[in-house]
């Protein structure tokens, strides 16, 4: 796929930027300008049609060796440093890019395998992952072990070479579609809650696996129930060490806390956001109230600093260590920010941001309520802001551990 320049002066990044990352700034420019066609920026097809030009749109962005730009080259990345992938972040952003299907594989599960997994491993799954051959979804919470991760309750058996998985998991993204899943499973009942946890890939396709989707405010169903009874999974798809999988699990999310994709998501919000305040027809347009200002400059404070923490967590990873608790504070503030700015459209779209899609003068074609709903659930996944609040005070502040 052949790109082509583009036009209109060097955007402003908000740091100093060498000749090197300059020239990996044009480039991310330029594939934009080529693979961003109508076709990637359509909205039609509802998830279906989502989710297929999600696996395309990682084709693309695989092609051009820019589907996981932080991982390691070895692996098919770049080993991009911080500041380049806050480039990449915000050139996505401004883009209005759709998301890779594999998002979450590729900002959780891959630098998991990088970091825990076997050479074998490596080999197998890194490569479908960016390339998009296998779509995958995170089997971790459980109907009673959700924030108390650790009192998880699939339990895995040994039954020579193999386990056989029986449980239940929840609040699965993308499990409708996925083809393979990673899972928490407990492994030594005998062990003290964390040190007897193994984590698993297993082939959503195994027979015992059953998926039932949950329906949610939104209309959508976005997220799932997974049934596994008697799923049986080679033991060489445990990832790490047998039994010792929560630390494993915690490098999955930190990795998932930090959330490159949500810097990606948030800052198309704000110019989302900026947008509507200026656009006549809303309340308050154009923009000029000194009120409404201070707060977009406030939210784009706030998004400036979790680019940074982003792209610092980043190059973490591209060292081969996993984001730490200050991953706590880009979750804490990303979801809570996120939930703000999808409360302030709503203020600035009045009666009209209450539409949903395909009602007749909703606002932004209905995103500003989708976006409003969708937001209420931000403070809950990958760890609600109380258990983000407890990790920053006992790890970071030392303070007394919560009881």
């Amino acid at each position: 796929m052949a790109a082509r320049a583009v036009d209109g002066p060097e955007r402003d990044y908000g740091v100093v930027l060498d000749e090197q990352t300059r020239a990996f700034a044009a480039e991310v420019r330029a594939f934009l300008a080529s693979a961003l066609d109508a076709d990637m920026r359509a909205r039609t097809g509802g998830e279906a049609g989502r989710v297929e030009r999600g696996r395309e749109w990682q084709r693309r962005l695989n092609a051009a060796g820019l589907a996981a730009i932080s991982w390691p080259t070895e692996y098919g990345g770049r080993s991009a440093t911080a500041v380049q992938q806050l480039v990449f972040n915000t050139e996505i952003a401004a883009a209005r890019a759709p998301e890779p299907v594999n998002r979450n594989a590729i900002n959780q599960l891959g630098p998991t395998i990088i970091q825990w997994g076997s050479p074998d491993q490596r080999e197998r799954y890194l490569p479908r992952i960016l390339s998009g051959e296998d779509v995958w979804c995170q089997g971790f919470s459980e109907p009673d072990a959700g924030s108390d991760l650790a009192s998880l309750r699939t339990r895995g058996v040994i039954d020579g070479d193999t386990m056989v998985i029986t449980g239940q998991k929840i609040w699965t993204s993308k499990a409708q579609y996925a083809n393979w899943i990673y899972l928490l499973v407990r492994t030594d009942p005998d062990a003290p809650k964390t040190r007897g946890i193994s984590y698993v890939l297993a082939d959503m396709a195994s027979p015992g696996i059953e998926v039932r989707p949950i329906r949610q405010i939104t209309g959508r169903a976005e997220f799932n129930e997974v049934f596994l009874t008697d799923v049986r999974v080679p033991l060489t798809q445990v990832v790490g060490p047998l039994h010792g999988g929560w630390r494993v699990a915690r490098s999955t999310l930190s990795y998932e806390r930090v959330g490159q994709s949500r810097t990606h998501r948030i800052e198309r919000r704000l110019r989302s956001l900026v947008s509507l305040a200026a656009r006549s027809g809303t309340p308050q347009a154009p923009l000029g109230d000194a009120a409404i200002e201070d707060r977009l400059v406030r939210f784009a404070a706030q998004v400036e600093a979790l680019r940074q923490i982003a792209a610092d967590a980043t190059a973490a990873g591209i060292r081969g260590v996993s984001p730490g608790p200050e991953a706590s504070i880009a979750k804490l503030l990303t979801s809570e920010v996120d939930q703000s700015m999808a409360t302030f459209a709503l203020e600035l779209a009045g009666p009209a941001g209450t539409l949903e899609r395909g009602s007749p003068g909703a606002a932004d074609d209905g995103d500003v309520a989708l976006a409003y709903l969708l937001m209420r659930a931000a403070t809950l996944g990958a760890g609600t802001s109380e258990i983000q609040r407890n990790i920053i005070g006992e790890k970071l502040l030392g303070l007394p551990r919560d009881v």
